[in-house]
């Protein structure tokens, strides 16, 4: 086990053990568990699986570009309509 103490700017050292996996000047979100131990995530990580998982939607002509408009849409049942669904119960 490696350890490292908290300064009295809330400031962690980094381990020389640890630092590989770590970038200088590299932005990282800083989540704690629920056991306590503090996860570090690379907010470019984050940026990559993101802009991966929202080019699914891209090029859609049944969707909007607009997130807001398409939920509106559902929820007023037009893309039930749209999908020849009935929203009347029959």
């Amino acid at each position: 086990m490696i350890t490292s103490t908290v300064d009295e700017q809330f400031r962690i050292m980094i381990p020389k053990e640890a630092r590989q996996s770590v970038k200088v000047g590299e932005e990282y979100i800083v989540l704690p568990d629920k056991n306590g131990r503090l996860i570090l995530i690379p907010v470019s990580q984050v940026d990559k699986i993101l802009a991966r998982t929202a080019g699914l939607w891209q090029g859609r002509d049944d969707i909007p570009t607009d997130g807001v408009e398409y939920v509106n849409q559902i929820r007023s049942g037009n893309r039930l309509a749209d999908l020849g669904i009935s929203t009347n119960g029959s």
